[in-house]
Parts: C-alpha cells; sequence; structure tokens
C-alpha cells in the first residue's frame, strides 16, 4: 500500500490477494484473450463466405465475387476486384469480361483464344461443367507467362481459371468469361477463394 492509501485505509485490515485469487485473475485475462481471438477468427472467416453480385441481364445468372475486395475499373472489363490481403505486384483478382460469341464451340474457340492472348500459355485442365440454373459452361485452368507491365515488374508465372458461358444481354447472345487469377505462389492461398466462388455459381462437373 501507498502512503496515500494509508492515510484513508486500515492497513492492518489489508489483506493481499492470494495465491489462488492472484492465478484465478490471470486466468480471466488469458480467457478474454483467447475467446477474442476465436471471435476475431470467425469474423475473418465469416467475412471471407460474403458476396456481392455482378447483375448482368434479366434471366441471366449474377456472378460473385468476395465483398472485401477492392473494385478496380478497367476497360473492356464488366468487373474488376483486387484481393487487398495479397502480396504479389500481381495482384490475386476476380475479373468479368463479356464478349462477342465465338462461331466455333466455346470449349474449342475459347481455349484457341486464350493461347493466342497469352504469353507462355499452358493449359492444364479443360472441363465442361453445369452452372445453378443448368446451363453449360467450359471451366479452363492454364498458367502463363506475365512478362512485365505498369503492376508487374519483370516475368511471372500466374495460374488462372476461366469460368465461360453463353448469355444474353437483351439484345444478342455474349460470352460471359469469369477469370480468376494469381500469382502461382499464392495461388494455393487465394484458392479456397475461388472454389467459394465457383460454388456460388453451382459450378458441378458431369
Amino acid at each position: 500500500m501507498t502512503q496515500f492509501d494509508e492515510a484513508f485505509v486500515d492497513a492492518s485490515a489489508f489483506q493481499p490477494p492470494s495465491k489462488w485469487q492472484a492465478r484465478s485473475s490471470n486466468l480471466m485475462v488469458w480467457l478474454t484473450l483467447a475467446m477474442l481471438l476465436v471471435a476475431g477468427w470467425f469474423f475473418k472467416d465469416w467475412m471471407m463466405s460474403q458476396f456481392r453480385y455482378l447483375a448482368l441481364a434479366e434471366g441471366e445468372p449474377a456472378i460473385p465475387y468476395p465483398a472485401q475486395w477492392q473494385p478496380q475499373p478497367a476497360q473492356d472489363l464488366a468487373l474488376q476486384v483486387f484481393d487487398p490481403d495479397s502480396q504479389s505486384p500481381f495482384t490475386a483478382r476476380e475479373n468479368v469480361a463479356i464478349l462477342p460469341l465465338p462461331d466455333a464451340p466455346i470449349a474449342i474457340a475459347w481455349p484457341e483464344q486464350r493461347q493466342q492472348q497469352l504469353h507462355d500459355y499452358h493449359e492444364t485442365d479443360r472441363l465442361l461443367v453445369t452452372l445453378k440454373d443448368g446451363r453449360q459452361a467450359l471451366l479452363l485452368s492454364y498458367t502463363y507467362v506475365e512478362n512485365g507491365s505498369e503492376e508487374v515488374d519483370g516475368p511471372r508465372v500466374i495460374t488462372a481459371q476461366d469460368l465461360v458461358f453463353a448469355v444474353n444481354d437483351g439484345q444478342a447472345d455474349r460470352l460471359a468469361v469469369v477469370t480468376l487469377a494469381a500469382d502461382a505462389d499464392e495461388w494455393e492461398i487465394v484458392s479456397p477463394t475461388y472454389q467459394r466462388i465457383l460454388r456460388q455459381m453451382g459450378v458441378t462437373a458431369p
């Protein structure tokens, strides 16, 4: 006790906390901290499972994207959002493009177009899948080399998936391309989010 305390408190009646009381107090502090950490983990997990939606034309699928990802407008894209937790110069992202519908079947025309567009393109998987509303889609998995741009200094290997399907914009049939892409070194980290996006779209393999 301090001299100030002794002026107002009977020093003979003062009893310091017992070892059990001190340990109990410390235990309560640690339990509170643990509960806060668990609550924070659940909140982060809940946020990661939340989506906003890009609405296409009436009767067409709404395309989900993570609620906490940051929009970045881009020419020729209906949507582009970046993962704020990505550490790579090539930020993990989701893009949506609405393009002219090719004359050839999508499963043939789109991989050929990607091969022409991308440097060191390497296809790793090609699946015909079904969406939530029953329409057919192409799920194309691939890697390519980003040779450097305003955002990427030097070549980097990019892993990506395209979900490609036909839509109607109210005037004509078009091609919707949902691209999920990340630095190959970050793919395993962001892949669970991409899988949630595909599940929201109702993607199922035959």
